[in-house]
């Protein structure tokens, strides 16, 4: 037998690696591939260390440039990086390698973050920290008594990858756990910020990190709080007078937030949200007294740090209001009235329990018995009321006293001073998101206790400040910026609500927000979609559209004790908004819904004869329940979950209110 010819099997095998890439169709991307990025790539792989080096500082800059960046990453950047640059021997080429790989994570979106996490870069950033604190602890060769270009080198390389950390906590949440688990990251890290010689940016990309690195993660929270050392030294940061104290308030903050310490829960006395809140407005304060001269840090301007501040005062009324909601959450559930209601509404009821019996899903209606006032009473109080008081057990007065004295007053002369200067576009944002939460939190919190007068009375004064400085400001300029529009919106919600309907509001305001109202339905805002109208695709929040925004301000603010007269023009217009149905986004007929109920729950109120049954809401609001549940049914409960809940509950709850209303009627009749 003739002896069988061994295969070549190497001979037309291709590297998938090396596979050439076709050049891009576009002749000004073809032109600049050829004369920029081949070139330079081709230098950043060449033997001659000095062409490496200045082929990786020209890539820096082709990369802050869209189009070369874009074709960086198709002639396969990351993987050159990964397979030479960053192993390479020289600590200059390795250093410039990091730094390409971090201004493309600043560059791109977090899908690249992604993308590097699952070509493990994470396995060489543990080993470049390895490296770096070998360097820095160094006996036999000092880093400080190396020359001072060798020093920079190792700054420059850890500044690169801190950056690149905090890039990738950016992304999803086993990313971030994943770089939560790299061996002594965290000592990495707080052993940078103990190095004096360690440069200002350096340090500034640590803080940042860790502030990434920190929120909503308990275990890296745990881990900083059992070193004591370490909790120290963001504590002093803290208390410093340079603006990287704004960014150590941060990290505590994600810190307190994670242990979940309030102002009376925490094993440390004075480690709350509260003793952060005067740094805070210190450096507020500062910032505007220097007019946006920055004498602290080069690395951090004004503008950036009292953004930073005022990002963690609204997250600290956030987590306030989170904390004092999760400590009242001991409502009773509603379980639905004891009898079936009669008349029109029966029919209506009857046909909810058939249909729903169709699609599978269970009632039960059982009524044996008339209800007596007071179980009527008692019934509607889960429909309209608040459940019990927010602050039975309020432990948060010294956060809350620091949010009304402190950070509101200086908030709403920062937030006056940004809407006067177009110059100031994103502040004045988030001067109004931090106004806005504090406000929600107040309106979450029942005053009536007594215990909480002086700051009742304190946040009285600023609510009417921020209404006649800023609502009515906005409101006279007549905006055409959907975003402030929807931002101003929302804080006089907030701020209606907070004090009730007590707020003095200038003269035919309220058509004000009637107006925007109709002129939202033409406006483009991401938020202003609205489940069931977008088409099939998910949407964030239905319930954060600038319509439902100005419906549930006016419904605020014709809440007793409105005058008639008001209360009777808003009554009027949400019975308007709802005739509309089906021609109507779904969350703006929940929510009109839902004012309505609010505003007409008692009997007592001066404006139910006059208005609710002199102008006969009671029978447009029948006339609606067709439409209504006709409109619940329309919402893809798969697709827009909360959104059919919400109108489900909206539909049920209007048969409940019409029984209620019309025993309510009878009952007093017969008085």
């Amino acid at each position: 037998m003739g002896k069988s010819k061994p295969r070549v099997r190497a001979k037309n095998r291709v590297d998938p690696t090396s596979k050439p890439i076709k050049p891009p169709a576009d002749p000004e991307l073809a032109a600049i591939r050829e004369q920029r990025i081949l070139p330079v790539l081709q230098d950043l792989q060449c033997s001659d260390v000095n062409k490496r080096s200045a082929a990786a500082r020209a890539i820096t800059n082709l990369i802050e440039d869209t189009k070369s960046r874009k074709l960086l990453l198709r002639e396969q950047i990351v993987r050159i990086l990964f397979e030479q640059t960053l192993t390479d021997s020289n600590l200059g080429t390795r250093t410039d390698g990091w730094g390409i790989l971090r201004n493309l994570a600043l560059e791109e979106d977090a899908d690249f973050c992604v993308h590097l996490y699952r070509k493990d870069v994470l396995t060489a950033i543990q080993s470049v920290i390895t490296t770096i604190i070998q360097t820095i602890n160094s006996k036999d060769v000092p880093l400080m008594k190396q020359p001072k270009s060798q020093q920079q080198l190792v700054w420059n390389l850890a500044t690169s990858v801190v950056s690149l950390l905090s890039s990738l906590c950016g992304t999803e949440e086993d990313v971030v756990e994943a770089v939560s688990r790299i061996p002594s990251l965290l000592d990495f890290l707080f052993g940078l910020l103990s190095f004096e010689p360690a440069p200002s940016e350096l340090r500034h990309e640590v803080l940042s990190c860790m502030m990434a690195l920190t929120e909503d993660n308990k275990d890296v929270a745990q881990q900083i709080v059992d070193s004591s050392d370490e909790f120290k030294l963001l504590l002093n940061i803290k208390d410093s007078e340079r603006y990287e104290s704004v960014t150590a308030c941060g990290i505590l903050h994600n810190i307190f937030g994670a242990m979940q310490w309030f102002d009376h829960n925490t094993p440390l006395e004075g480690t709350s949200d509260a003793i952060l809140i005067p740094v805070l407005t210190k450096h507020m304060d500062q910032i505007q007294a220097s007019n946006g001269a920055n004498g602290h840090s080069q690395h951090s301007s004004p503008d950036q740090v009292l953004q930073l501040a005022l990002e963690i005062t609204a997250s600290i009324a956030s987590g306030l209001q989170e904390a004092l909601e999760h400590g009242s959450r001991n409502e009773k559930e509603f379980e639905g009235f004891e009898d079936e209601p009669t008349g029109d509404a029966v029919d209506e009821m009857d046909a909810d329990v058939d249909d729903e019996a169709e699609d599978g899903e269970e009632h039960d209606v059982d009524g044996d018995h008339e209800m007596n006032e007071d179980e009527i009473d008692a019934d509607m109080a889960l429909v309209i009321g608040d459940g019990p008081s927010e602050d039975e057990n309020l432990g948060e007065e010294l956060t809350l006293d620091h949010l009304i004295q402190i950070a509101t007053p200086k908030i709403i002369v920062l937030a006056q001073q940004t809407l006067a200067a177009s110059n100031a576009y994103g502040n004045k944002n988030h001067a109004l998101a931090a106004l806005n939460n504090i406000a929600w939190t107040v309106s979450s919190i029942d005053f009536s206790t007594g215990h909480l007068e002086k700051l009742k009375r304190a946040w009285i004064s600023s609510a009417q400040s921020i209404w006649n400085d800023i609502i009515s400001f906005v409101l006279a300029s007549n905006t055409a910026d959907v975003e402030l529009a929807s931002a101003v919106t929302s804080l006089a919600w907030a701020v209606a609500k907070s004090i009730r309907s007590t707020i003095r509001v200038e003269k035919e305001e309220q058509r004000k927000f009637m107006a925007l109202y109709q002129a939202s339905k033409g406006m483009s805002l991401g938020s202003q979609s609205n489940g069931a109208k977008a088409g099939g695709e998910d949407v964030v929040d239905a319930f954060q559209g600038l319509g439902v925004k100005c419906i549930g301000v006016l419904g605020t603010l014709a809440l007793d004790p409105a005058p008639i007269a008001l209360n009777r023009e808003i009554g009027v217009f949400l019975i308007t908004v709802l005739s509309s149905l089906p021609d109507l986004p779904p969350a703006d007929a929940v929510e009109a819904l839902n004012q309505i109920f609010d505003i007409y729950a008692d009997k007592s109120y001066a404006f139910d004869d006059p208005v609710f049954w002199g102008d006969n809401l009671y029978k447009h609001l029948e006339e609606l329940l067709p439409k209504v549940k006709a409109m619940a049914k329309t919402i893809d409960k798969r697709k827009f979950g909360e959104l059919r809940a919400r109108a489900d509950e909206a539909n049920l709850n209007l048969g409940r209110f019409l029984v209620y209303k019309r025993k309510e009627r009878k009952s007093k009749a017969d008085d």
